[in-house]
């Protein structure tokens, strides 16, 4: 795990412009404190920092050249299947200075690539991003893990292509554009972040997930590699005992894949099925006790240690814990200067904490992200039945009547009825597409107009990022995908590769394993969600989504772990928008400066912050959206 930067001239008698490239690997010192590295060659430079993890002696640094001199290599990530391919690598007559894991990577495009292109990608099982230098072809190759799991941002120009693991790196190349993308603004009211390809600058993108980036003979283009599949339910299919049986064989390698280090590994562990069932199979993995890290707080809404604890109790880890008051606004500075972007989900916190308290103790955590995108882990999967079955408009004007019932007398809490019936309520009558992403809004989408000005609504108004829509149903297995392809890599491993990297930590999510992943997709959405789950939404119903997750690991953890209600990973933020906050979100929302911007009326802005803090509503995550996307304005005018 490691940063990675470069630049390429793309007029070859152009030299390596090292220093630009030396500045953008200073700024990702955090992500690799164990050393650094930077070369030029001919119009490219190359620049790294490292954590090592694998082969910790200097034959694991970066840059890494081919033993011809001719391939140069910057890698970011892991390789779990490293040792099968040096094998068979080897066999067909390549030799390796090292036992590092990304050293593969080299000898592997000599072999394939003139044959296979892109698609020799595929042969590797780990997370990555990288960058390949071919001096003898002038070639340059970018390319980035399956789902998503490393990040790698870039900047395209007539002259150059400049590349680094984060959008805050990037900025020391003088000619980038950094003026505001509006387009990839307004995804990020909708979703809380950026999504793929946009970066909020104009001039940067994202590359996308499962795709490499070719830039050879001053052309540019874009391929991909890998694509998740969603299986079909007329297809003949296994038992539930039977998937189960395979789901958790599947689990174990990946669990036991990484678990590749050379260094301590532990793992951060909350009250869920998802992180438990990989610290119990751990536990039978190691021959030592696993370290598991767990943060709570006062509010025992949010408090996740007691299940931890039980948890950890059970597989006879090393347990660490913390209750934390963290100071919010010191937290949010640090936080917004990693991300580079407008980034709101407020799990980013909590998973920041966690990170900094397991970096004192290992490098290496493994995680249970991923779980809930292969196996239908979260509410809205229910809410996509439920809403085809109700077409009739009483029935529809019924669910208005009780989202609005639900929510008299107060605010509503963490995950409250009245707000996940609102929502549910409000995109009844949207294309089956766009209801789905309806449902991940931060806040619902008349709120946020109603924020806005005219001007700002015609800039930064809530529209649907992901593609064309249409009138068919979407099926449980088609949004699955679509939230692999999108919410996954956008959000959830965007905020775990900041926040434990931001530590010098790095993680790892068993549940992102390739081949677990393909055969949880090819399952039929009836092993995933039952069907009598339909007739319940948000909580309403006594069901549960993972089914075949969770009988795959009845014989791993106890029923109430198993069946226990889904809890986010959060924090308190609805408290501190009426208390520690509450001041500076008047301070910065109400401003002379964002009144001068002209996107939200401040009067309005100001009757939520009121309104929130009096109880009448619960808008704490709009109002982290908005202070969120205010404060990086300020953050880019000062720079």
């Amino acid at each position: 795990m490691c940063g990675i930067a470069g630049k390429l001239w793309l007029a070859h008698d152009r030299p390596a412009d090292t220093a630009t490239v030396a500045a953008m690997v200073a700024a990702l010192s955090h992500r690799g404190p164990d050393g650094d590295g930077l070369v030029g060659n001919g119009p490219v430079a190359l620049g790294h920092r490292r954590l090592s993890i694998v082969d910790l002696s200097e034959r694991g640094s970066q840059p890494m050249s081919s033993t011809d001199g001719k391939l140069l290599l910057v890698a970011n990530g892991e390789i779990y299947n490293h040792r099968e391919l040096r094998a068979e690598l080897s066999a067909r007559g390549h030799t390796f200075r090292s036992d590092c894991d990304c050293e593969v990577l080299l000898p592997l495009y000599r072999e394939y690539w003139e044959r296979e292109g892109p698609a020799c990608l595929d042969r590797i099982d780990g997370m990555f991003a990288f960058a390949l230098w071919d001096s003898e072809a002038r070639r340059l190759v970018l390319a980035r893990d399956r789902v998503g799991q490393k990040p790698l941002v870039y900047a395209a120009t007539d002259e150059s292509i400049v590349f680094a693991s984060e959008l805050s790196a990037l900025a020391a190349e003088a000619t980038l554009d950094r003026t505001p993308d509006d387009g990839a603004l307004a995804d990020y009211l909708a979703f809380r972040c950026v999504p793929h390809p946009s970066c909020a600058w104009t001039g940067a993108s994202k590359l996308p997930p499962g795709h490499a980036l070719v830039v050879e003979d001053g052309r540019t283009s874009l391929q991909r590699y890998w694509r998740l599949s969603p299986g079909m339910d007329s297809s003949p299919h296994p038992t539930l005992d039977e998937a189960a049986d395979e789901v958790l064989e599947r689990l174990d390698r990946a669990v036991s894949r990484r678990l590749m280090a050379d260094v301590p590994v532990g793992a951060l562990l909350s009250g869920g099925v998802d992180s438990a069932a990989i610290v119990a199979l751990m536990s039978r993995q190691l021959d030592q006790p696993v370290q598991t890290f767990t943060i709570g707080f006062d509010d025992p809404a949010y408090d996740e240690r007691i299940g931890a604890r039980q948890i950890a109790t059970m597989v006879g880890s090393e347990h660490h814990e913390q209750l934390v008051a963290p100071d919010a606004l010191s937290i949010l500075d640090s936080l917004l200067s990693h991300y580079g972007e407008p980034f709101a989900d407020s799990s980013a916190i909590p998973t920041f904490l966690v990170s900094e308290l397991a970096a004192g103790s290992v490098k290496v955590v493994l995680t249970g992200d991923g779980g809930d995108e292969s196996f239908a882990g979260y509410d809205r999967y229910r809410a996509l039945g439920l809403a085809e079955s109700l077409s009739a408009g009483p029935v529809r004007t019924a669910v208005r009547w009780a989202a609005e019932l639900a929510g008299v007398g107060g605010a509503g809490g963490h995950r409250s009825l009245s707000t996940r019936l609102s929502r549910f309520a409000e995109a009844l009558d949207s294309p089956p597409r766009e209801r789905n992403h309806r449902w991940r809004l931060a806040s619902s989408t008349s709120r946020l107009q109603s924020l806005m000005t005219p001007d700002g609504r015609e800039r930064l108004g809530f529209h649907s990022h992901y593609g064309p829509d249409g009138e068919q149903p979407l099926s449980l297995n088609a949004a699955l995908v679509l939230d692999v392809e999108n919410y996954l890599p956008d959000d959830i491993l965007v905020k775990l590769d900041i926040a434990s990297m931001a530590h010098g930590l790095e993680a790892r999510s068993p549940f992102l394993d390739r081949e677990l992943m393909e055969y949880a997709a090819s399952l039929p959405a009836a092993l995933k969600l039952p069907p009598s789950s339909l007739a319940g939404v948000a909580g309403l119903a006594d069901v549960r989504g993972k089914r075949v997750l969770r009988h795959a690991l009845r014989r791993l953890l106890p029923a109430d772990v198993l069946h226990g209600a889904k809890r986010g990973f959060g924090v308190p933020l609805d408290a501190w928008f009426r208390g520690p906050l509450l001041g500076h979100a008047r301070e910065v929302l109400l401003s002379a400066e964002a009144r001068q911007r002209g996107l939200f009326d401040i009067d309005e802005v100001a009757g939520l912050i009121e309104a929130h803090a009096q109880r009448e509503v619960a808008a704490h995550e709009l109002l982290f959206t908005l202070l969120v996307l205010e404060r990086w304005f300020l953050a880019e005018e000062n720079r």
